[in-house]
This record gives C-alpha cells, sequence and structure tokens, in this order.
C-alpha cells in the first residue's frame, strides 16, 4: 500500500524526564538525586533561594541522603557563560557526577550547559554557533523554584556570552539536557513577587503561541493544548493580587512545564521562536528579564503576520477572548486578538512596548542584526525584523 500524506506533519515525541510534583515534595530532592549520583555540583541563584531557606534545605537533603556536594552560587537571570565556566572548573576539581539546579529556568539553563560543558575540550560556544555538537553531559535534577521558562521538561539551555560586545544570546537543544528528575513544588513559589510571575506568565503565553500560529496542518489536539494552556493563566491571574495562593501557583507552575515539553509543537512542522529569537538579543544587550523582553514582540509578530494565516489567528481571539466574529474578516478578528493580547500583558504590569524599557531607537538596527546572527534564527528577514521593532516601540 502506498504511504500517504496527512494534513498533520510527521514528527517524534520523547521525553523522558520524571515530574514529582506536589506541595511539599522538595524534601524527595536528596532522595531522587543519590538515584543518579553521589557528588553533586549544586547550582543555584544569589539573594532569596539562599535568605528563605531553600538552598539550605537542598544542601541538607542531600547530606542525609549521604550524598557529597559543592556549590555554585551567583547565576544571573541571563545565565552568562562566564558562570558556566566557574561551574565546570568547580565540578571538574571536585569529581562531580550529578548536577542539581536549585532556581528558575536561568539556573536549570546554566546547569544544563555546565553538565554536558564539563566533558568538552574545545570551545564551549562553538556548541551554540552549531559549529559542532555534544555527545554526553552528567544527569541533572532540578529543584524548580521559579515558573515560566519550561526548561524543567525540556532540553532547551539558553545562555549569555558575556565575553563578547555586543553579548550573545543562544540556545543549544540536546537530548542529555533532559532533567532525570525535575520536582515541582508550589509552596516554593508563594513568595515570588508579581512582576517575575508575571514575566513568567508572558513566556508561557509566548512558547504556546509561536508555534501555534506556525503551524501548516490540522492540529486540533494541539491548538486546545494551547489554548488551554493560555485560558489556564488567564483565570488563574489573580494571583498576581493574591500571590500566597498556592492553589493558582500550582496551576500556573504546570501550565508553564506543559507550554514547552513539546507537546504543543507536535504535528506542527518545521520552525523556530522567531519572538524570543528577537527577544534574547534584547535580554543579551539590555539585561532586560526574559518575559518582559517577550510581551512587546509576540503582539507585533501577529499584527505583522496576521494575514498569512488569518484563519488561525480568528480561531485564537474566538476561543481564548471570545470575540464577537459577526460581519468580520478572519483577518479583523485576528487582530482584535492581538490587541486583546496587549491589553492582557498590560493588566499583569507588563511593558508592552520598547521605549518603556528603555531601548533607544537608534538600536533597533543593531537588535535586527543581532536576532539574524542567530543560527536558529538566520531565515528571518531583517526588514521584518526591523518593521516589528518599530511596530512595538512605542
Amino acid at each position: 500500500m502506498d504511504n500517504k500524506m496527512t494534513h498533520v506533519a510527521n514528527f517524534e515525541f520523547y521525553n523522558p524526564t520524571h515530574i514529582v510534583f506536589g506541595a511539599g515534595e522538595e524534601k524527595r530532592l536528596g532522595e531522587l538525586t543519590a538515584k543518579c549520583g553521589k557528588k553533586a555540583l549544586i547550582v543555584t541563584t544569589r539573594g532569596k533561594v539562599k535568605e528563605l531557606g531553600i538552598l539550605g534545605r537542598a544542601q541538607k537533603s542531600l547530606e542525609d541522603a549521604g550524598i557529597a556536594y559543592v556549590t555554585l552560587e551567583g547565576v544571573d537571570p541571563n545565565p552568562r557563560l562566564s558562570t558556566v565556566y566557574e561551574g565546570v572548573k568547580l565540578a571538574k576539581e571536585n569529581d562531580v557526577d550529578v548536577v542539581v539546579a536549585v532556581g528558575g529556568g536561568s539556573v536549570i539553563d546554566c546547569a544544563k550547559c555546565i553538565a554536558y560543558s564539563v566533558f568538552e575540550t574545545e570551545d564551549i560556544w562553538d556548541l551554540f554557533l552549531c559549529k559542532r555538537t555534544s555527545e554526553k553531559g552528567l544527569p541533572i535534577v532540578a529543584l524548580l523554584t521559579l515558573t515560566g521558562t519550561g526548561s524543567e521538561m525540556n532540553t532547551n539551555c539558553v545562555i549569555t556570552n558575556d565575553l563578547l560586545s555586543p553579548p550573545q544570546k543562544f540556545a543549544t537543544h540536546y537530548r542529555h539536557s533532559f532533567p532525570v528528575y525535575s520536582i515541582i513544588d508550589p509552596n516554593l513559589y508563594v513568595t515570588i513577587s508579581g512582576w517575575l510571575t508575571a514575566c513568567g506568565m508572558v513566556d508561557t503565553v509566548v512558547h504556546v503561541l509561536e508555534k501555534y500560529f506556525k503551524d501548516f496542518g490540522t492540529t486540533p489536539i494541539q491548538d486546545r493544548l494551547a489554548e488551554g494552556v493560555i485560558l489556564t493563566l488567564i483565570e488563574n491571574s489573580y494571583v498576581l493580587d493574591n500571590l500566597d495562593d498556592i492553589d493558582a501557583r500550582a496551576r500556573l507552575a504546570w501550565a508553564a512545564t506543559m507550554a514547552l515539553n513539546g507537546l504543543n509543537d507536535a504535528g506542527r512542522g518545521p520552525g523556530n521562536y522567531d519572538g524570543h529569537t528577537i527577544g534574547m538579543v534584547m535580554s543579551a544587550m539590555y539585561d532586560i528579564a526574559h518575559g518582559a523582553s517577550l510581551a512587546p514582540v509576540l503582539p507585533a509578530l501577529m499584527r505583522k503576520r496576521v494575514n498569512q494565516n488569518p484563519a488561525k489567528y480568528a480561531q485564537f481571539a474566538v476561543r481564548v477572548f471570545d470575540i464577537d466574529p459577526s460581519g468580520k474578516s478572519d483577518e479583523e478578528i485576528g487582530l482584535e486578538g492581538a490587541c486583546k493580547l496587549v491589553e492582557l500583558f498590560k493588566s499583569w504590569g507588563m511593558p508592552v512596548t520598547l521605549a518603556e524599557q528603555g531601548i533607544p531607537r537608534e538600536d533597533l538596527e543593531s537588535i535586527a542584526d543581532g536576532a539574524l546572527a542567530n543560527p536558529e534564527g538566520s531565515y528571518l528577514d531583517k526588514a521584518e525584523v526591523l518593521a516589528v521593532l518599530e511596530d512595538c516601540y512605542q
């Protein structure tokens, strides 16, 4: 029988990460890490993770499980290559066999990079430039303290090369970068500020929508998953006024994990995350929070591209924002959806223009050049990127 083509792109789905979800599950960190190694490098950020006792409890959990450890503190919100080098040096000097990330997506990404970089003998940045590939990495265990990136259940590893001028921010995606275990404990999120919570919510929205609008086939299950993630965020956005609501925190955390663990992308065909490609340049150049860098860019991309797939943009607007389609073209409905998304981001306290973030207008061309320099985003058209940047400037 001849093979027949479907309207869904062929795909493979693989996700080996073991998720441990629930209030109080942070206590299992040592137990789970012991399944992966005997000597750990703990990778963490500075500030609240230590002040709130999370780092101390993590260290105690490893001690109770008989695991020796060394600790790398000071990972930045946009994790830096110089910090990765520190971690690699510490890992090699202490002969660690497992990397434990205690923090949000930036910490997990830094841990991923350290985990495979310990085996590298050449320039690590070559991996981000796609000049060669990594073949193996140490096992990774993650204790998530900040939600939004989805790094706890995917291979993505985004690093800023702060040793270059201007800095570059690129990504790698290796199967050995899946965390073996990730603990999602909503008790840890009730102290996260409204600003950081909103940044994570924006990041989650952008994760599901960038491929949602790009798919070229019929993906009704994935569409409903994507829409459901966003509706969950909207329904639980009251958390921004009730930061200690653990139920809302739990729902937001799982929505963020589901947004970028591969399920939403399955069957949507090839294509990269254009908004992220542009936003990563801004966060590298100006050290802007990742979610904040995306808030102006995605609606601008939607406005510029609605005519490419108007029916899909209309579907989004009707299903998510309940826009009345009567007497309107799909393109008009889609543009209303983009406006509603801007209003949503504003209601979350997010900046929706580049001017609000203090980015000089004269830097827009440099930002566009930076986006085109990304090996994963080199297919982008500079004229379109500049048009998007101009559109979301003010």
